[in-house]
């Protein structure tokens, strides 16, 4: 069923080419534009917790736990084993589960969760995200995980320093 979504939503690609930059620009550059903005809360002082919480949670996130499942589970980019699109290369030792891109942005929306930044920033990270997948780096499921990843981060987090986020 992944690669059977992987298919359709990657299937899109080729056909347009505006929408192919899109997608490339969104999977590749974006996600500096969308850390940049969470950065840019830093002269909010009511929010700097929480982009201290997002630093922090897209750092471990990506750091240690994307960085052990993707040794320990090894699956391979889907452009590896099927006909894809291929509108971007990733050379991160060709290894797809779970997404480090996705992890940061998810991270990042989730530590905004409460606040009126939450719902554009989780908006953002899924087109993101899913931007991944329409160029043939990652499957759904990596997404999904990353996904999951982050927000058990930033729950523990938040849970770890609640004293900061009543």
């Amino acid at each position: 069923m992944d690669s059977q979504l992987f298919l359709a939503i990657n299937g899109l690609a080729a056909h347009w080419r505006w929408l192919d930059e899109l997608g490339v620009f969104l999977a590749q550059y974006f996600i500096y534009i969308f850390a940049l903005s969470v950065a840019a809360l830093l002269i909010k002082k009511h929010y700097r917790r929480y982009v201290y919480l997002a630093i922090a949670a897209s750092s471990i996130s990506r750091a240690v736990i994307v960085e052990v499942l993707k040794r320990w589970i090894g699956r391979a980019r889907p452009y590896e084993h099927l006909p894809v699109h291929q509108l971007l290369t990733d050379h991160e030792r060709s290894l797809s589960f779970p997404s480090g891109h996705a992890v940061i942005f998810f991270s990042l929306a989730f530590a905004f969760y409460g606040t009126k930044y939450f719902w554009p920033f989780f908006v953002l990270a899924c087109l993101g995200s899913l931007a991944r997948v329409f160029v043939g780096v990652h499957y759904p499921a990596d997404i999904v995980a990353s996904a999951l990843i982050a927000w058990v981060v930033v729950f523990v987090l938040r849970r770890f320093f609640r004293h900061h986020f009543r």
